[in-house]
């Protein structure tokens, strides 16, 4: 396992149903895979530690043992082994436990294969990055011991030893990066009507938060939560998520839990910790009649104060199923009617700041982004 692997990979199907594990079997084989076969978690473990396993994709209800008991068996391992969780039970509780107990992605059964395989080519990515960056991390510890005394004597190695870090740091980023992403389209596969709407608002809170001068770390964490500020919505329900009409009361508690339970998803995650109040506090008013807490002014982080302004501004102008995008000098109107009611009033005026030209281009780079990496994806895999 210490070795980056360039393919084929090997990769461990564990279900009770004979015919899932065939048709995963013959689907990852046919991508060029070597495929082993557990009918429960017990066979699982015992092959697993064994060794020689690059993922793992695991039903969850088996007899014998279930695929979250076969997670805690094999522990820290999903962090370089990744685990793919395949259920039929769609819903939050599912969800939120096999991301805590390291899953990397789910796939509810019944599932289309090409989701399966492409789901599988990320997760195999992921693990190569991690490997690599382990790999590289471990070399540099060593150089790092080795060239001690000359570094300390020489600025030009000490510049030398800098970039090796920067270097690893960029690794790291990248990785992270690919998590993220995995992330977002799990949140965009449950709500298709905001499709780039997470990097959009992403770019739109970068721009405004560097002109209110947040320090470099409060500016990644803005940068986090406002891309993943709707994760909780894979736990929302399909029947609210998705209903075409008017929501009942009931259903619009169940619509703002998505705050709360998108927050005790990632507030572990150690680099996500600072992004995790964005996500909590996104629909909090500066005169307190928000929610989830109704807290107001100050109170309210200023990460999720810019986001409010943000994510408001991408609602009116993007085009939604039952409405038309409207022109950027409406939303401006409407944020500036709202500030000091809804919104931060010195965060309005920042933003107030920021010229047509400059949102028009914002707005471009993301989806240019967008349509290369769906171009991307469409290629062959080496």
């Amino acid at each position: 396992m210490d070795q980056p692997m360039t393919g084929p990979y090997h990769i461990l199907t564990v279900d009770d149903e004979p015919m899932i594990r065939e048709i995963l079997r013959e689907t990852l084989e046919n991508e060029g895979h070597q495929v082993s076969e557990a009918e429960n978690g017990k066979v699982a473990c015992d092959l697993i530690h064994g060794g020689g396993f690059d993922l793992i994709l695991t039903d969850v209800k088996m007899p014998v043992m279930d695929g979250f008991t076969l997670m805690k068996n094999i522990g820290d391992l999903t962090d370089q082994v990744p685990v793919i969780v395949i259920t039929s039970f769609g819903d939050i509780d599912v969800a939120v436990d096999a991301i805590r107990l390291g899953a990397y992605d789910y796939v509810v059964k019944p599932f289309n294969i090409s989701q399966v395989t492409l789901s599988v080519r990320r997760a195999l990515d992921r693990r190569r990055l991690l490997i690599e960056n382990l790999q590289y991390k471990k070399s540099l510890e060593h150089k790092v011991v080795e060239k001690t005394i000359d570094l300390i004597r020489k600025n030009k190695k000490l510049e030398q030893q800098a970039k090796l870090l920067e270097g690893l740091l960029r690794d790291l980023r990248e990785s992270y990066e690919a998590t993220l992403d995995a992330m977002v389209s799990a949140i965009e596969s449950r709500d298709c009507e905001t499709k780039h709407h997470c990097r959009r608002v992403q770019s739109y809170a970068v721009m405004l938060a560097q002109r209110i001068g947040v320090t470099p770390e409060e500016l990644v964490d803005i940068s986090y939560g406002a891309l993943l500020h709707d994760v909780g919505k894979i736990g929302v329900p399909d029947s609210v998520l998705l209903k075409p009409g008017k929501l009942t009361d009931e259903e619009w508690k169940t619509m703002r839990s998505h705050t709360r339970i998108g927050y005790k998803m990632i507030a572990k995650v150690k680099f996500l910790q600072g992004a995790a109040d964005i996500v909590l506090y996104h629909h909090e008013r500066w005169d307190g009649k928000g929610y989830p807490y109704g807290i107001s002014g100050e109170e309210i982080p200023m990460g999720a104060r810019i986001f409010s302004v943000i994510d408001t501004y991408d609602a009116i102008t993007s085009k939604r199923p039952y409405k038309e995008a409207l022109p950027i000098q409406h939303a401006r109107d409407e944020i500036a009617r709202c500030g000091g009611t809804q919104f931060d009033p010195d965060v309005v005026a920042e933003f107030l700041k920021i010229s047509d030209d400059e949102l028009i281009a914002a707005r471009g780079r993301v989806e240019a982004a967008a349509q290369a990496a769906a171009a991307q994806e469409l290629q062959p895999v080496p």
